[in-house]
């Protein structure tokens, strides 16, 4: 996933002249929406430049998509979102054109991971082995047990139990959903695609910021839901 910050201006502007140190300038506050995957790192630095400059920076991870609107809509002054602006969002809805100039600044940079929660005779499994497939498989519904043949055959060293898989997805538009259906829709597009048109989207199916809820998963709001159910 590649977080990137949407922003408008100079993030923060002194508001005073003269020969003053960063420690005495009074800064303007501003304030941002977005990503909740890369929240926690802003979080740091917003608590960086307030102790050591006097800056104050508000942020509300709602998720890329609501960070998104909310810099169109002119109620912040910078947004975050792992995608860009949607020239033609997936839902149909007019473009993402913000009425008012902008830049994109890269922020932070990580790998997609996925977190389980399996226990195997009462003991927790710390060595699981997923092929991209198999992953696929388990985010469109076509594996549904923790014993499906695929996953043992993955697994050969792990008696794998006749339990059924919970996926568990966000609720509100994200980057991170963007970033790995689009992984899902180059990787195993005929996987992505049949999904798709069994819930209902048009295909060939790409990204996707809302996905869409299937079977047996649950959807969370935010990544901390995400990883709180987990």
């Amino acid at each position: 996933a590649f977080a990137v910050a949407i922003t408008v201006g100079t993030l923060a502007v002194p508001a005073t002249v003269g020969e003053t140190t960063p420690a005495q300038a009074a800064y303007e506050p501003i304030t941002g929406t977005g990503s909740t995957w890369s929240q926690n790192a802003l979080d740091q630095w917003r608590r960086n430049v307030a102790s050591n400059y006097g800056m104050t920076v508000n942020y509300s991870g709602v998720g890329s998509s609501a960070g998104r609107r909310d810099f169109i809509n002119g109620s912040v002054d910078f947004a975050v979102s792992e995608i860009p602006f949607q020239s033609r969002p997936e839902d149909g809805s007019a473009p993402e054109v913000p009425p008012r100039g902008y830049a994109y600044m890269p922020i932070v940079a990580g790998g997609t991971a996925f977190m389980y929660n399996l226990k195997i005779g009462g003991k927790r499994v710390t060595n699981l082995r997923l092929s991209g497939e198999t992953i696929t498989k388990i985010f469109t519904g076509a594996i549904t047990k923790w014993n499906d043949p695929q996953i043992q055959a993955d697994n050969p060293g792990l008696a794998m139990p006749d339990k059924g898989i919970v996926p568990v997805l966000r609720s509100d538009g994200s980057g991170s959903t963007a970033q790995f259906t689009m992984w899902m829709s180059k990787q195993h597009p005929n996987l992505w695609n049949s999904f798709c048109a069994s819930v209902g989207r048009a295909t060939p199916c790409g990204l996707t910021s809302q996905y869409p809820g299937f079977g047996s998963a649950k959807l969370q709001n935010g990544s901390s839901g995400v990883a709180g159910y987990v």
